[in-house]
């Protein structure tokens, strides 16, 4: 009976003994997270280039979303927005207009900065010449192969010489009239379905250096160049 006595305690004793390899799960899971951490920052200091290493997280995010359905169709829409600027910027360069166009992609967005070299305006003019329909002709056929869920803004931008005319009274509304002229391009001609699509007129007041001293970001011939622009802003989210 005392034996027996004796025994209970000390499987009692042993029932209530903590585990003490619980440890180990987590900590494996925290090691290759760090290790997935660090292997990013790598990848960001060697590639050195937005598109390559969104293409490098977006395959080590393939492999770790195998058996995740949803994250797996969240992960194809993100190869199909790095392929689109990818595209964009290579058809750029065999233009000869990679000085005159920039492709920035990050996690929220892609932005597509088109200056006088891609898409040309005559001054005080908002109709679309020949070069820029060539170049949008182009932008639109890549426009197309992304998800329809990517909503696209245009942005239309001028420097900061005074324009009163009878077709516009400011800069505003020049820089309006050619996010238009952009808008029903794509969707006239084109035929992208409007519901993708938001303008935006922002006259002077959004220079590349986005400074806020307007006269200062147009006070050289080459920064009211490069203030006079179209950009295509794509939403990633």
């Amino acid at each position: 009976m005392k034996k027996n006595f004796i025994k209970t305690i000390f499987s009692s004793e042993e029932q209530n003994q903590p585990d003490t390899s619980s440890w180990v799960v987590p900590y494996g899971n925290l090691m290759t997270f760090l290790m997935i951490f660090f292997f990013l920052l790598y990848a960001y200091t060697y590639y050195g280039h937005e598109i390559d290493y969104e293409r490098v997280v977006t395959r080590i995010q393939a492999e770790l979303g195998k058996i995740d359905f949803k994250l797996k169709k969240e992960i194809e829409k993100k190869e199909r927005e790095t392929e689109f600027a990818d595209k964009l910027q290579k058809y750029m360069q065999e233009r000869g207009l990679a000085e005159g166009a920039q492709v920035n992609i990050s996690a929220q967005k892609i932005r597509v900065v088109f200056g006088e070299k891609a898409v040309l305006f005559a001054s005080g003019k908002a109709d679309l010449d020949e070069t820029a329909i060539s170049v949008l002709d182009s932008v639109a056929e890549m426009l197309l192969t992304l998800p329809e869920t990517n909503t696209i803004i245009i942005e239309g931008h001028t420097d900061n010489v005074p324009i009163h005319t009878k077709e516009f009274a400011n800069n505003w509304e020049l820089s309006i009239a050619r996010a238009m002229s952009v808008l029903n391009y794509f969707v006239n001609v084109k035929k992208i379905p409007p519901e993708r699509f938001t303008i935006a007129g922002y006259g002077e007041f959004k220079p590349v250096t986005l400074s806020t001293d307007i006269a200062r970001a147009n006070d050289t011939e080459e920064k009211r160049a490069k203030n006079r622009r179209i950009e295509l802003v794509i939403s990633r989210i």
